[in-house]
């Protein structure tokens, strides 16, 4: 067991506590100093040891992106408003939040890593059956297509209008067209995220036309982003990655996927942003489709937002907002007074337009629990995120691999919107998806030949270096 591991978590929790302690209120730019302090801690240290976490190591630049920039342009330069709404009275203790949630990921990353060796990554290379694999990919886009067909026929809401991008107003237009609350539909949009996941699998089948893969795909990611909503999206792309990377016939090597998948997050998330907008402000310009990834994701300024008044106008939820997931499962049609959710109340308060602000997953812990909830959540965060990763290196299992891939997409989207009884049932859909190819009955993932096995050692010899997570 690594204690020195151990010793550099419990450094960084024993300095953040004490921080806390000796800083006065006013201590934002101290506070932003530890903040990118820890972040560089996180980075270094994912990026130069052996076993390499790229769940971890993404959501450093999801923090990098979406809470450091904004938070140091917010405290440095004073660019505090969002929508017409300033949230400099809660920036102080915003970065305190930050600062504290970016230790605690890091402790309990370190802590799971302490525990015991880290085990090499383990590629596999079954040989699947390409009509198998096709089929579950369009059953699982036509369930997609399906559910945003009964969305429309239900809710009263324009086919037209579900694509952004052929609407004048933008983002929301679909949904602002529906009458009644059809959540269920909405998470089976979601089914068709496994042709996403499947895609890695059925490019790597030998002697077999890639058309019907790609054409199947083309169709799943207009379905996830027709309506303009790109965390279920980028979340099923991560978990594609993660099982192209375990699957590949090539070794590629993680650190050059981890910036490559940086670069297409800004891209991608850029022009669909772009394209959520307004006729009028749809400008493709490179300086437009960084602004629209970069600084309209600002999570920062919300959870500015959110310090302000909680405690100090609102009380802590007290665990409300968790308690809250089994609800979201409930159907409204069965229970017409169900709330809308504790985090929606929250949210409204700070954004009275509806602009559409969404904060990280450590603020719903600050919302819940005040700072000891945010150093306890994150704990058990970078935990989390740690043992996802080590179960999806030593798996042997294809099976195991995909289900466990999908699975770790969830906590990535999580991380930023901040809304877990919401955000759980928006991905029953992929979950569901995924259980079903990878049950031990199905066929989908059921090898030709008994090849489903990790490299020999010949083999090891002969191919190129296995890549090491």
């Amino acid at each position: 067991m690594k204690w020195w591991i151990a010793g550099i978590g419990v450094a960084v929790l024993v300095a953040a506590g004490a921080a806390v302690a000796q800083m006065p209120t006013s201590g934002g730019d101290a506070w932003l100093t530890i903040l990118w302090v820890a972040w560089i801690i996180s980075v270094v240290w994912a990026l130069t040891r052996p076993s390499f976490s790229l769940l971890f190591a993404t959501i450093m630049a999801v923090m990098l992106l979406f809470v450091i920039i904004p938070a140091t342009a917010a405290q440095i330069s004073g660019m505090t408003t969002i929508a017409g709404d300033d949230y400099r009275a809660g920036v102080t203790r915003a970065l305190e939040i930050a600062a504290l949630a970016q230790s605690g990921m890091l402790a309990g990353a370190l802590t799971v890593r302490a525990s015991g060796p880290f085990p090499q990554f383990t590629r596999i290379f079954p040989d699947l059956s390409p009509p198998r694999l096709d089929q579950a990919s369009w059953q699982s886009v036509a369930v997609g297509v399906m559910a945003v067909v009964a969305l429309s026929v239900l809710g009263g809401a324009s086919l037209r209008s579900f694509f952004v991008y052929t609407t004048s107003s933008g983002y929301g237009t679909f949904a602002r067209e529906m009458t009644g609350s059809f959540g269920y539909l909405e998470a089976l949009e979601s089914f068709a995220g496994l042709a996403l996941v499947l895609l890695p699998l059925r490019l790597g089948c030998r002697h077999a036309s890639r058309w019907p893969a790609l054409l199947s795909t083309s169709l799943a990611t207009l379905v996830l982003l027709g309506n303009g909503v790109r965390g279920e999206f980028f979340a099923t792309m991560f978990s594609a990655g993660l099982v192209w990377l375990k699957t590949g016939k090539r070794s590629y090597q993680p650190r050059r996927l981890l910036i490559a998948g940086v670069l297409a997050l800004i891209i991608i998330g850029g022009v669909i942003g772009v394209a959520r907008g307004s006729a009028g402000t749809r400008q493709l310009t490179l300086g437009h489709v960084v602004a629209e990834s970069v600084g309209v994701n600002d999570l920062f300024l919300p959870t500015a937002g959110l310090a302000n008044i909680v405690p100090s106008q609102l009380p802590y939820l007290d665990g409300t907002s968790y308690l809250e997931t089994a609800e979201f499962f409930v159907p409204r049609a069965l229970w017409k007074s169900k709330p809308k959710g504790s985090i929606v109340q929250l949210t409204s308060a700070i954004d009275p337009g509806g602009s559409g602000l969404a904060w990280p997953e450590f603020s719903e812990m600050y919302a819940n629990f005040g700072l000891p909830g945010v150093i306890i959540g994150s704990l058990l965060l970078g935990a989390l995120i740690e043992l996802i990763s080590r179960r999806l290196a030593r798996s042997t299992s294809i099976r195991e691999s995909v289900f466990t891939a999908v699975s770790a997409g969830i906590p990535l989207d999580i991380f930023t919107r901040g809304d877990i009884a919401a955000m759980l049932p928006a991905f029953a859909g992929i979950i569901l998806a995924a259980a079903l190819v990878c049950r031990r009955r199905s066929l989908v993932l059921t090898a030709t030949r008994p090849s489903d096995a990790p490299e020999s050692p010949a083999t090891k010899n002969a191919r190129r270096p296995v890549v090491t997570q």
